[in-house]
């Protein structure tokens, strides 16, 4: 239920990128995005830092904190993700740039067998290859593929590592830690980039990139909340519902028509969902 939620609130997300990334370039949204999250969080990272009398990662429950390489390569491939997705949401179609991003699931599928050790199972397998079909219908590879695409499959990559590391950091570091230190190591990334594209933003839009600040700042609390509970390889499919409110947000607010192939694929990447999300019955406990 914490990731669907986080599901819908990334929806509003896409929205504002959308409508900012028709005058602003991707690193400069995103440096919107994370300095209004570390000028939020900054107050209790400091407070942290004078009661420790230095910085600490503290691990909620206690214990030794986060390895200070596990944070930055989280915050490195976080920042790839998210700039080459926000150039991926500017310049597709919606309907076909969340299509393209659920490749991330297909990977962290791998990393999560091979580095997290998580058992999968074929029910798993066969459901993600549904929902494989289903991600090459809904893109529609014989219309012919967007060079900017490579975009949306770059920040799947990207992504895909991010949520392995993340997943690890879950269990070495609470949430203060992983949001506070993520901002500001993404602001610091994206700084040079923006300025080199700056554009004087408006009243308007200012309020706007302040929003996507403070949405991005639930949003990852929420998200980290489920990966904290949930296995990677069970909430992965789930993100295939992105299709569906990407779909609908394209129509409603940006006049994309969704075509046929679109909301067939959209149908398997459903149905994909639904059997990867159900764990099975345990017979013992059943019996009992």
């Amino acid at each position: 239920m914490l990731f669907l939620c986080g599901i819908l609130i990334s929806t509003s997300m896409v929205w504002m990128i959308k409508t900012l990334g028709q005058e602003y370039n991707a690193f400069q949204i995103l440096l919107a995005r994370s300095s209004v999250m570390a000028v939020c969080l900054s107050p209790f990272l400091l407070l942290r830092f004078w009661r420790a009398g230095g910085f600490t990662a503290a691990k909620a429950g206690g214990g030794e904190g986060a390895s200070a390489w596990k944070l930055a390569s989280r915050s490195l491939f976080a920042f790839g993700g998210q700039a080459f997705g926000i150039a991926a949401i500017v310049s597709l179609p919606l309907a076909q740039s969340q299509a393209l991003s659920f490749t991330k699931g297909f990977i962290v599928l791998g990393l999560a067998v091979a580095v997290l050790r998580e058992d999968v199972g074929i029910r798993r397998w066969v459901a993600m290859l549904i929902g494989f079909v289903g991600v090459l219908i809904a893109v529609q590879p014989g219309a012919g593929f967007e060079p900017a695409a490579f975009y949306a499959i770059a920040s799947a990559v990207c992504f895909a590592v991010a949520t392995i590391v993340l997943k690890q950091l879950t269990r070495e570091a609470d949430n203060l830690t992983l949001m506070g230190m993520g901002a500001l190591a993404q602001s610091a990334m994206a700084v040079p980039f923006a300025v080199i594209w700056w554009v004087q933003p408006s009243l308007h839009d200012l309020g706007i990139m302040l929003c996507l600040g403070l949405v991005a700042l639930v949003l990852q609390n929420t998200m980290l909340a489920a990966y904290r509970i949930g296995d990677v390889s069970v909430l992965s499919p789930l993100d295939y519902f992105r299709l569906l409110t990407g779909g609908i947000l394209g129509f409603f607010a940006f006049g994309e028509v969704p075509t046929k192939a679109i909301l067939i694929g959209a149908g398997l990447i459903i149905i994909a969902n639904v059997i990867a999300s159900q764990r099975p019955t345990n017979r013992a406990e059943t019996k009992t």
